[in-house]
């Protein structure tokens, strides 16, 4: 590569890279580690280099001049990084480390915040802090990960044009080996990560299920789906394998998806780049209905009653209001298993207050209403929803059709 390249390490190229964190790749000084200093590298770099004990010295030193870079004790090095023409907006340079529930929400909001405080933006926002959310309870819930996991974003401008990019990486089983045990015919890298981007795809349930309590298997799904949508990028490298989609915008939501080569090339546990032009989603409720009745397209169906009601509820019904717990999935479960699933047993009315939320992820709504649903259904018992936003209300719907489907 030769010092006049500008940004060899791109997330469209991420075979140099990982090749280098598997110590098959070529020596550092062929990489040029300036370009160390995005997103995706970042992420990927700590993950390897702090959270995995037994990474080498080449992280650790890749680490340190990407912190020398952020602070400007390396104004040289910055120089040849951000030339005139490019420019760099970090809204916090330094990853953060998440490992539990209750850290996902209070950082999904700052760092969505920080990177988008225009109001008219909001839509976009709202995309960002969906994909925050839903990556990091990937991590917390099933990568096994130690210490959990790695996420930094960042805006850069270039050529014109305004980019989100968000990165998430842990050290734990990776994609492959948590789908394997109820999935025994993955046994491929490749085929086990290309089926983690269907609708209902999990460790935690078999195939031709659309989910369990605690899961949906519907978060890459949607994520890739935004992609698509928007003319995003996602990049998934994982044990043994390393797959790009790269999205058109077009009411089709064309794509192009391929894996990276040499083959089995992957990553110490699991990385997740994601890249969303600013301003690429007008519509935030719009975008999740599209995505909404994609799932539905590939999920079977049977003929069924409502048994989430949008209108008034009984005047002596239970409220339980959803604000104050939040995308904690483990909370989301105990208020389902100690308090809504009892009342619906003994037949009575309870209405769950959405006041306040403007988005959830399909997985906290899940945990809180898969088996209740089934419940309301057998029992013939509404479960009534109020102060609901039309985006929270089109994924408490795709849940419905899911949770009765299977």
């Amino acid at each position: 590569m030769s010092p006049e390249s500008p940004l060899p390490l791109s997330l469209e190229d991420p075979a140099p890279l990982l090749q280098w964190l598997s110590g098959t790749g070529p020596e550092p000084e062929q990489l040029e580690l300036l370009s160390l200093a995005r997103t995706w590298v970042r992420s990927a770099i700590v993950a390897a280099s702090v959270l995995d004990q037994r990474a080498g010295a080449i992280p650790r030193r890749a680490l340190k001049l990407v912190e020398q870079i952020a602070i400007g004790k390396n104004p040289e090095a910055r120089a040849r990084l951000f030339p005139a023409g490019r420019k760099w907006e970090p809204a916090r340079f330094r990853p953060q480390r998440v490992d539990n529930f209750e850290k996902i929400e209070p950082f999904a909001n700052d760092i969505s915040r920080a990177l988008i405080p225009d109001t008219s933006l909001e839509d976009t926002r709202l995309t960002l802090r969906y994909v925050i959310v839903e990556l990091l309870r990937n991590v917390v819930q099933h990568s096994h990960s130690p210490g959990g996991g790695v996420v930094s974003a960042d805006l850069w401008e270039e050529g014109g044009r305004s980019m989100l990019q968000l990165a998430v990486a842990d050290v734990g089983i990776g994609i492959p080996a948590s789908l394997r045990s109820l999935h025994p015919n993955l046994s491929d890298p490749e085929a086990a990560l290309e089926k983690s981007l269907w609708p209902h795809i999990s460790g935690t349930f078999e195939e031709g299920l659309t989910g369990t309590q605690q899961n949906a298997g519907m978060g890459l799904f949607f994520i890739a789906e935004m992609a698509k949508l928007t003319g995003g990028t996602l990049l998934i490298a994982t044990r043994g394998a390393t797959l790009l989609l790269s999205g058109w915008v077009d009411e089709e939501g064309n794509h192009s998806l391929r894996f990276i080569e040499p083959r089995g090339i992957g990553f110490p546990g699991t990385l997740v780049g994601f890249e969303l032009p600013v301003g690429g989603v007008v519509d935030y409720p719009a975008l999740i209905e599209t995505i909404k009745e994609r799932a539905k397209q590939r999920t079977p169906q049977r003929a069924i009653h409502r048994w989430v009601r949008f209108d008034p509820a009984p005047s002596e019904a239970t409220v339980f209001e959803i604000q104050k717990q939040a995308e904690n999935t483990p909370a989301a479960i105990q208020l389902a298993q100690n308090e809504i699933t009892p009342r619906i047993l003994r037949r009575e009315p309870i209405v769950l207050d959405f006041s306040g939320l403007r988005i959830l992820t399909q997985s906290y709504l899940h945990s809180l209403l898969f088996e209740p649903l089934r419940l309301a259904w057998a029992l013939r018992t509404p479960i009534y929803v109020r102060n609901v936003e039309p985006a929270v209300r089109s994924n408490l719907e795709l849940l419905e059709n899911y949770a009765l489907a299977g």
